[in-house]
């Protein structure tokens, strides 16, 4: 391929480039005419391929293919392709190397591996979106409860699985109606499958406890076969852990993913609990308080089933060391860590791959660690409740700025977002011609959106059911900034109603029946001081690499708060009251 290829189209404003040599992904047709993705190996860019191309398209062009653009022009959002040749096809082996979004080297384990049965496959770890036909061999390690859902095409169902390999790689999977008709009485935890003919997609790390980059979609076309007796050994298909040091929790606040923890348990709490705002229903917890090796302590809470009885066995253990996996990070108190429904708790755990680590900690916490002096990982990161000036309002977590949280370098996307708190930050616009807020769902804790209907009725069409009235909510852009620069932040709806002073249904009824008092609203908020918490995180939009910045939580400056920590930056001692 052409190195900077994709480039080179983008920035093509003098006329059709005529020697470009890319590989062509996901082609598909629409109308008369096909469509892709092109790619460079460092860039990809959307394509449309011209109608008088289709046949050629049809008969000559394979997967991977790469192909010399013989006439390319470049069109607002993607590339118009008028000519092309073809050079070849990549080996299915060198796919992966070419997906500039996780770059890496080849490895041997994408080759295909024979086993004793003939059958062939892939480990996990070589799987990516841009592969052909793949199988891959591994043991089903959580098997979701099923779940109905109505959508615009009616009553569907889907669950939730986990398979994990022998290489100790985890990947989740979504098992689709017809899927779950075929194959959910021979799917069983612990047993072990080939799995083939799905489909892969980037992870929505919101909605996963698993450290993969991809998901599998398994629907009615694909083919899940349970592994003879002999043809697999299940004892060596488990999930390796992913460790995160305590210290180094808050690194991941606001993270959509999970992080495994290796710990002492140095206290257990009582059983409680608390009652479900959707159906009023009980949620069993439990909090323990973690040590490791780093001197650090954190609050990890249990939920249900694992509050209940792990937690009362660990209550009467000492000092067990305990492997937590798949826990969510969170900035209560701090930084503090609690369990979702697929997490996984083992005490004293023996596994290969850590067994080293527990040694080495019991050892420093039977030598040391049962007497060192600790801090909270929360410590110094205080949330609204407790701050290091004892004013109580302080900041949520480490001050930064708008600079800081774009640097000229933008990170990589798979990066954690940065999280900061910009103290005294202005808001100098808010375009009012925006799509301020949108009508959702009137039930309380459901924010979905809701559409009107031919009757003056709102409908949503998740469930299909209809409402006299809606709930507008606010999704808002403002440009902030502050002392070292500024920049476009979106703002949610608990946080829009503190900033702009006026709920969504208001400020509706205001731009429907007297314009001029909604403008008025809208200016009125601008060059407002804020203490902002934001959150920073790399998307990628059409091939580009962009920061989005999003409000977390806000609150007015407290200016006496504000000067102790000016005066305490400067070295100059507070004055005792």
């Amino acid at each position: 391929v052409t190195p900077g290829g994709v480039r080179r189209i983008r920035e093509s404003t003098e006329g059709p480039l005529s020697d470009v040599s890319v590989q062509v992904l996901n082609l598909k047709t629409e109308s008369d005419m096909f469509s892709g993705i092109l790619n460079d190996g460092e860039n990809k860019l959307d394509a449309t391929f011209s109608a008088s191309l289709r046949d050629k398209l049809m008969n000559e062009v394979k997967p991977h293919a790469v192909l010399k653009l013989t006439d390319v022009s470049y069109d607002k959002t993607r590339a118009m392709v008028n000519k092309f040749e073809v050079v070849g096809s990549l080996p299915e082996e060198y796919v992966k190397a070419m997906d500039p979004v996780t770059p890496a080297p080849v490895k041997k384990e994408a080759a295909a591996m024979p086993t004793s049965s003939g059958k062939k496959h892939l480990a996990i770890n070589a799987l990516n979106p841009y592969m052909g036909t793949w199988t891959v061999k591994a043991k089903l390690a959580v098997k979701g409860n099923i779940r109905t859902f109505r959508n615009a095409r009616g009553e569907s169902s889907v669950c939730t699985l986990e398979f994990c390999d022998a290489e100790g790689t985890a990947i989740q999977a979504t098992l689709w109606k017809d899927a779950i008709a075929k194959y959910d009485s021979i799917l069983e935890v612990g047993k072990a499958y080939y799995v083939s003919k799905g489909s892969l997609r980037p992870a929505n790390k919101k909605y996963s406890s698993v450290n993969n980059e991809y998901e599998m979609s398994l629907d009615g076309r694909c083919e899940i076969e349970l592994c003879a007796d002999g043809d697999a050994d299940v004892d060596k298909m488990q999930r390796a852990y992913d460790l995160c040091k305590i210290d180094q929790l808050a690194r991941k606040i606001g993270g959509r993913g999970t992080v495994d923890i290796l710990a002492v348990v140095t206290s257990v709490g009582d059983l409680g609990s608390i009652k479900r705002k959707s159906d009023g229903g009980e949620l069993q917890r439990r909090d323990l308080t973690l040590l490791d090796e780093t001197k650090r302590t954190v609050t990890c809470t249990l939920w249900n089933a694992l509050a209940v009885e792990q937690g009362e066995s660990l209550k009467n253990a000492v000092a067990p060391i305990v492997a937590i996996r798949g826990v969510r990070v969170s900035d209560y108190n701090g930084v503090s860590v609690s369990t979702l429904a697929r997490s996984e708790l083992v005490v004293e755990p023996a596994s290969a791959d850590i067994a080293a680590k527990v040694k080495a900690m019991r050892a420093w916490y039977d030598e040391c660690g049962a007497t060192v002096e600790t801090v909270a990982a929360g410590e110094g990161l205080a949330s609204a409740r407790r701050s290091g000036d004892g004013s109580g309002k302080g900041s949520y977590t480490e001050r930064t700025t708008f600079n800081a949280l774009q640097p000229a370098i933008v990170p990589a996307a798979t990066e954690p977002p940065a999280i900061g708190v910009l103290g005294h930050s202005t808001v100098v616009l808010i375009k009012p011609d925006q799509a301020m807020y949108y009508a959702s769902n009137p039930e309380e804790g459901n924010n979905k959106k809701v559409v009107p209907t031919a009757e003056g009725k709102w409908e949503d069409p998740a469930t299909g059911k209809t409402y006299d009235e809606c709930a507008y909510r606010y999704i808002v852009r403002m440009k902030m900034s502050d002392a070292s620069g500024g920049g476009w932040v979106n703002v949610f709806h608990e946080q829009a109603v503190e900033m702009l002073g006026i709920g969504a249904g208001e400020l509706h009824e205001l731009k429907t029946n007297n314009p001029a008092a909604y403008e008025r609203t809208i200016k009125a908020a601008q060059f407002s001081s804020w203490n902002v918490m934001v959150k920073a995180k790399t998307e990628e939009y059409q091939g580009e690499s962009r920061r989005r910045l999003t409000v977390m939580k806000c609150q007015k400056p407290d200016y006496a708060a504000e000067s102790r920590n000016l005066l305490k930056l400067m070295g100059i001692a507070q004055p005792v009251a």
